[in-house]
């Protein structure tokens, strides 16, 4: 079945993609009434968040923009992040490096069978529950040691852990 392509066999949403899907399965396609179709026009314009600002008077207006924009879309775009863009690339490269595995390797980090419960492969959050699957793979690691890290993240994910394991932390929370 599918489901069993996507979430048990560890393919994915990209196990789907790589064999040529055109149209996308009605278990992705959310529910007329879950959908986000009457937004406001401006909340599709919402300006990046400038992160910078935390440290300063607009402390406030910052936290809020984050939580409006978190709450409204889902997702924001921020600047002035402080994270080196040497860190940022190594983590797209080991993103890529993942997702691009055979699928019984991503497979092994499922959730349920993974080495470690801070880390976690998947498409959906809950699949067997969800009223549509989520178009999305992910791989969850939570940082709380280096031998933590070390110990259980897939080795494409470990560059330079030692150096970046407060940088990584805050990107994956």
């Amino acid at each position: 079945s599918l489901f069993n392509f996507v979430v048990r066999d560890g393919n994915g949403v990209k196990g789907m993609v790589d064999l040529g899907l055109s149209k996308v399965p009605e278990q992705y396609i959310q529910p007329p009434h879950e959908r986000i179709v009457k937004l406001n026009r401006s909340v599709h314009e919402l300006p990046p968040i400038d992160l910078s600002k935390l440290d300063g008077p607009d402390h406030d207006q910052v936290a809020n923009d984050i939580a409006n924009a978190a709450e409204v879309l889902g997702f924001f775009q921020v600047l002035n992040h402080a994270i080196p863009l040497e860190l940022l690339e190594s983590l797209k490269s080991s993103a890529n490096d993942f997702f691009g595995q055979a699928p019984e390797k991503k497979a092994a980090y499922r959730n349920g069978v993974s080495p470690s419960p801070h880390v976690k492969y998947g498409t959906s959050f809950v699949p067997e529950k969800e009223k549509a699957l989520e178009w999305k793979d992910y791989l969850s690691m939570v940082y709380t040691s280096d031998a933590d890290a070390l110990g259980y993240w897939p080795n494409e994910c470990k560059y330079d852990i030692i150096d970046y394991s407060f940088h990584i932390y805050c990107l994956l929370i």
